[in-house]
């Protein structure tokens, strides 16, 4: 008989009666399927109004909008999910019996994760008609629909691990919401601002060096567009390259700064979720040790003196 974690039972029932839960994902579903449909509108009917034929590869333009607005809500969701997944129990004084019970802090963790995880792919199956109607048109394919979901899933655990990590770390739901907010923009623009800034500084030392130069030479910041690595939405934008061609790759978008070779540039997806789970992880660890910091040996010290 399967083994449930308790505390992700008990989180689902409470998701499921609780009138927030219908509240997110008629709100989401409703933004996304009003971006849906007027990008729809703007393809067909208003390029008919206007005398112009209709350009059917615009209908991958559109599953870049529908893609896109559905990352971006994802993005502004999990982190306000998760940064209360512990504080709250702290605010109302219930992790303390939490912590007396037979469960370690790590399946605490992993319970509570879990739960927030299990919210984010509710909304994106809950979204997949509206995906679907650029799946009904053509252009896009099964694959690329999966591809998504694992995309969906694997920023879901990413952004959910900062999420948890501010919650056991901070004692207010609101402070630990804030912070995981900071890190995600930190994360995603400020990479963004810290390529530039870096290729900027180097752009400025080029031109110091030789002033009197007929050619502009151009900067190479090398290395440092690996930064980009820990950004979801580069790796969104990775995944968007490969499927439907209209975001711009890496290597388009920041050739001036840099040469990013092909295989980095060609595995980018691959390499990104790796480092980013690998981040995950050592959060969710750093967590369950803050958490409770004895439990684990308080076990090790029990099983000791029964040998």
């Amino acid at each position: 008989m399967l083994h449930f974690n308790p505390v992700y039972q008990k989180e689902l029932r409470t998701t499921a009666r609780s009138l927030r839960t219908y509240i997110i994902i008629f709100a989401f579903n409703g933004l996304l399927s009003l971006f849906g449909l007027f990008a729809l509108y703007l393809t067909f009917e208003y390029q008919q109004n206007l005398g112009k034929n209709v350009q059917y590869s615009a209908i991958l333009e559109i599953y870049s909008i529908i893609t896109g607005v559905e990352f971006f809500l994802l993005m502004l969701v999990v982190p306000a999910v998760t940064a209360g997944a512990i504080s709250g129990e702290k605010e109302r004084q219930t992790l303390e019996i939490l912590l007396t019970t037979r469960l370690t802090s790590g399946s605490i963790i992993r319970g509570k994760l879990l739960a927030s995880i299990s919210m984010m792919l509710i909304l994106a199956f809950s979204s997949l008609p509206v995906i679907a109607l650029v799946f009904s048109i053509g252009g896009i394919t099964l694959r690329d629909l999966g591809e998504f979901m694992v995309l969906i899933l694997e920023t879901a655990i990413y952004l959910g691990s900062i999420g948890i990590f501010f919650s056991v770390l901070l004692k207010k739901s609101t402070s630990a919401t804030v912070a995981a907010y900071g890190t995600v923009l930190l994360l995603s623009l400020g990479t963004f601002g810290g390529v530039w800034g870096i290729h900027f500084l180097t752009q400025m030392h080029l031109n110091h060096m030789a002033p009197d130069a007929t050619a502009v030479m151009q900067a190479d910041i090398g290395n440092w567009m690996l930064l980009l690595f820990v950004n979801p939405i580069a790796t969104f934008l990775s995944i968007l390259k490969g499927q439907a061609g209209t975001g711009r790759s890496l290597a388009d978008l920041y050739g001036k700064f840099g040469n990013l070779s092909p295989g980095l540039n060609e595995h980018w997806f691959l390499l990104s979720a790796g480092i980013q789970i690998a981040i995950s992880i050592l959060l969710l660890l750093l967590s369950a040790r803050i958490l409770n910091p004895l439990k684990g040996n308080k076990g090790k010290s029990k099983h000791n003196k029964i040998k």
